[in-house]
């Protein structure tokens, strides 16, 4: 069935970074003789082709460039352009942790991503603020009679 599937996926991948942020990615594997990292990964590209949405890309702060202040959680980050890092140790920072929506949840609208800039974890944690569409899902008082009766 439909579902969000959330967690660290041990994974980055360029188009989350800023040109800055991949620089420094690049910079700190050539300080260690290391082979420059893929621009994608495995992890990434699977969950896209079996029909998965990052809820960063589809979230408000995302498509407006605005974040609401009544849904805002003191500390977190106003990530518009790119998601930011969610992995904080020293450097690089990477996005390694995300929320995917499967598929067949089409209606949802996701009001608010954000990274909530806390040193508890050497991740930061990530919370949606999110909304479903008149679906029977979304607890909404609007009943499947009340739209017949409408009708």
């Amino acid at each position: 069935g439909d579902h969000i599937m959330c967690g660290d996926f041990n994974a980055f991948q360029r188009s989350d970074c800023t040109e800055e942020q991949w620089q420094k990615i690049l910079d700190d594997a050539a300080s260690k003789n290391w082979t420059p990292p893929p621009e994608t990964n495995g992890a990434c590209e699977l969950v896209a082709k079996l029909g998965y949405r990052d809820a960063f890309y589809l979230s408000d702060n995302h498509t407006t460039g605005a974040h609401d202040s009544q849904l805002a959680i003191a500390g977190a980050a106003e990530d518009t352009k790119k998601p930011g890092p969610t992995c904080w140790v020293v450097k690089p920072l990477l996005r390694i942790d995300y929320v995917f929506l499967s598929q067949g949840i089409n209606d949802v609208h996701v009001a608010q991503y954000q990274r909530i800039m806390d040193d508890g974890s050497d991740h930061f944690p990530i919370a949606i603020d999110m909304w479903f569409s008149g679906s029977p899902r979304s607890g909404s008082p609007i009943s499947e009679e009340d739209t017949v009766a409408e009708n």
